[in-house]
């Protein structure tokens, strides 16, 4: 009974010993708070940078807003213009500061990001590329519209913020993470009249761009399939207001005429201004790469 009770006390002992060097080694501790400082998890003292470059497609979904032209006496308001929903790509190049021991948990990060949608707006919206009336057509010729085909390019900065998740020795920086953001950059639309009633581009007329301030919300999940591939889906929201914007009112620029083709007598555009905002959702995969000291 002795040597039993023995036995017993001697391996309590080595079962207490184990959990006291557990409890002071580092790895035992990173499991426990995986935010504890490490040799093998980044912080902000040890330097390590997260810069990524990003490829992306999707959607872009603007609202339809009011055009006022300004070629009259009096400005005109043409409401709820249809632009369209339309094809957007692009890419997105930044980095990642590991900064959550000193902020709850989150990262910081900054991004260059670029991209190209075309919200057209479809023959025949009256009195904005088409004349229902005739009325301030060359040829005096009711409904002879045309589509007004817009490009949109955006490039700009945002500045980032995201919660790291999963972390592990083999993702120091989270297996996925959420994001959200906000920026701001530069709006330019090019825009042209279209074929005669929406048709092929018969006679457009060269591009009129204007360039303006935009103004960007974004939020996302980002989730690595690799340890240095990650794929993405986020939304931004875009807002811009441009006051140098045109479009064809009356169909003048292509009436379908052989007549127009050899006289010229374009280019025909009005000035008008409109506030762009749009939902963009891209989609997309992600390179990143170790920055260390």
């Amino acid at each position: 009974m002795k040597t039993r009770i023995s036995a017993m006390i001697c391996l309590l002992c080595v079962v207490g010993y184990a959990e006291v060097t557990r409890a002071d080694d580092p790895y035992s501790q990173r499991v426990a708070d995986p935010y504890a400082i490490s040799p093998n998890l980044p912080t902000m003292s040890s330097g390590t940078l997260e810069p990524y470059l990003s490829f992306m497609a999707g959607i872009a979904l603007p609202r339809n807003e009011d055009a006022t032209f300004t070629d009259g006496s009096t400005p005109t308001v043409i409401p709820n213009v249809g632009y369209q929903n339309s094809q957007s790509y692009g890419g997105n190049a930044g980095i990642w500061f590991p900064t959550r021991n000193k902020l709850a948990g989150f990262d910081l990060g900054t991004e260059i990001t670029g991209f190209i949608w075309y919200p057209d707006v479809n023959c025949c919206t009256d009195f904005f590329n088409n004349s229902p009336t005739g009325f301030g057509n060359q040829n005096g010729l009711a409904n002879q519209g045309t589509s007004t085909e817009i490009e949109g390019i955006y490039i700009g900065t945002n500045f980032l913020i995201r919660y790291p998740m999963a972390i592990s020795e083999t993702y120091p920086n989270g297996r996925w993470h959420p994001y959200v953001g906000i920026g701001v950059g530069a709006h330019q639309m090019s825009m042209k009249p279209g074929g005669f009633r929406g048709g092929n581009l018969l006679n457009a007329i060269t591009d009129q761009r204007h360039t303006t301030v935009g103004f960007m919300g974004v939020g996302g999940i980002k989730a690595h399939l690799f340890k240095y591939v990650a794929a993405f889906v986020e939304a931004k929201y875009l807002h811009a207001h441009h006051d140098g914007l045109t479009a064809d009112r009356y169909g003048n620029s292509d009436q379908g005429s052989l007549l127009i083709l050899s006289s010229g007598p374009g280019p025909f555009v009005n000035p008008y201004s409109s506030t762009i905002n749009t939902i963009f959702v891209h989609f997309g995969l992600s390179l990143h790469f170790d920055v260390k000291p």
